[in-house]
């Protein structure tokens, strides 16, 4: 494993302990988000999720963010251009781009999380990074895993 790649390594670890051992959905999020920022440098880091109704993107669980840019974030991805409503609706990673908005740090990445069922892959939601600096493209893979993970804990926590 290159030394780039070993922080992802890192928070995959965490992930996967919390998704086996911490008690809830929400617990599950938080430890695996603070182990992105821990780990990879992230400034702040959200999991938007399908509403009950499936209309619409709801915060899940959020690092980094105050209550005020939580609440205007969770405003904002209502916009079908924001570009975390636009990774819901054509899942596929996007890194390192600048905000739409102005405010907080440099760069963005959003991560599609999607489970496959029955032959069919279901968008759950989006992880979605703020960060100053690019992210490695060697720990790319990682963070699609650590969004896996985010993904089966949220499949997990509806079917039970």
């Amino acid at each position: 494993m290159s030394d780039s790649a070993a922080p992802a390594f890192q928070v995959l670890l965490t992930g996967a302990r919390a998704l086996a051992r911490a008690d809830g959905l929400d617990a599950s999020l938080r430890i695996l988000l603070g182990a992105i920022s821990e780990h990879l440098g992230v400034e702040s880091a959200a999991i938007f999720v399908t509403g009950e109704r499936q209309e619409g993107l709801e915060l899940a669980a959020s690092i980094g963010l105050g209550d005020a840019a939580a609440a205007g974030l969770s405003a904002a991805v209502r916009s079908p251009t924001h570009p975390i409503a636009r990774t819901f609706a054509a899942p596929r990673p996007v890194f390192d781009v600048r905000p739409t908005a102005p405010g907080g740090p440099a760069l963005r990445s959003h991560l599609p999380l999607v489970v496959t069922r029955g032959g069919t892959d279901l968008v759950l939601g989006v992880l979605a990074l703020a960060h100053e600096r690019p992210i490695d493209a060697k720990v790319h893979p990682g963070l699609e895993a650590v969004a896996d993970l985010a993904a089966v804990a949220i499949e997990r926590s509806r079917t039970t």
